[in-house]
């Protein structure tokens, strides 16, 4: 055997001891709890054996994964290769999640009792998607389908529709409501994710969909900030919903301004009021006695304050 013929054979062998190795490190993605262990045991000895050590062979197997643009494969051979055990315990974390969805997804169809009846429209939804198809005098419209040319919620909504939606049942008065509302939709649109594809997949009906972009509208900047507490909710949307052009903060600027304007105290004693806000917001699941409880007043004086 030649020079040529021998640099080529020990090629070959590097590349036989590499495919070896990649087929040990894909147990690391096993089902079954003992295989994955096995496999890593098998990697050590194996690594050691023929590059003198468990990093080393994980490195020269990511150095193959960047010659081939696998670049997130090797990267995840490299964090093994400084953390050993990383790629099992990603495996287990993941079994983990998807038994977890698992769990949840059939819970969310027990609710309803189906799961066609909890992929919808659900009785929520149905308000609204009915009064828009009696609008147009279309009954068995689907309710996913656009309406007047709209789909978008990032586009204007047509006048009649959000007329229809905003009929079929009173739009909130304050901020408190609307956020409420708001949390409403977007729990929805958590349930279909886990029904449907994954994240990022749900889509409310159309005529939902435009209820709900109303109403985070009221919540983003249309109803009157009123108390400390409706400022601190009206900042809680641009800081989790609000994007990136800067009009939160001129919103939030006239709300502050607006506050000066009232004579809210910005600091000193909370009001009864603005504690009852601020539990309400902090603890949605309360009731309004419960409140009361905590202040030490009425039921129906935590509902004046919740009202006014």
């Amino acid at each position: 055997m030649d020079l040529f013929e021998l640099m080529n054979d020990g090629g070959s062998q590097r590349d036989k001891a590499l495919d070896r190795l990649d087929g040990i490190v894909a147990l690391y993605a096993s089902d079954d709890s003992a295989v994955r262990e096995e496999a890593m045991g098998r990697a050590m000895v194996f690594c050691g054996k023929e590059w003198g050590g468990y990093a080393a062979g994980l490195e020269a197997l990511a150095d193959r994964c960047d010659s081939r643009d696998q670049s997130l494969m090797a990267l995840r051979l490299r964090e093994e290769a400084q953390d050993p055990g990383s790629m099992i315990r990603q495996t287990e974390a993941d079994m983990a999640e998807q038994a977890k969805m698992s769990d949840e997804k059939r819970a969310v169809i027990a609710r309803y009792g189906s799961e066609e009846a909890a992929l919808g429209p659900i009785p929520l939804e149905k308000i609204f998607v009915d009064a828009v198809a009696d609008w147009l005098g279309l009954p068995d419209m689907d309710p996913w389908e656009p309406v007047a040319d709209w789909s978008v919620p990032w586009h204007p909504i047509p006048d009649e529709l959000a007329h229809t939606v905003a009929i079929a049942c009173p739009l909130p008065q304050n901020i408190a409501d609307a956020r409420a509302e708001c949390m409403a939709w977007e729990s929805r649109l958590a349930e279909l994710d886990m029904l449907g594809e994954g994240a990022g997949n749900a889509v409310l009906p159309t005529a939902c969909a435009a209820r709900y972009r109303l109403v985070q509208l009221e919540w983003a900047a249309e109803l009157p900030v009123r108390s400390l507490a409706d400022f601190q909710m009206r900042l809680e949307y641009w800081r989790s919903h609000g994007g990136d052009d800067g009009a939160g903060y001129a919103r939030l600027e006239q709300d502050f301004a607006q506050l000066l304007a009232q004579g809210v105290s910005l600091g000193g004693v909370e009001t009864t009021k603005d504690k009852c806000r601020r539990l309400k917001l902090d603890n949605p699941k309360w009731s309004l006695a419960r409140i009361g409880q905590e202040l030490g007043i009425s039921r129906q004086a935590v509902h004046k304050h919740l009202q006014a």
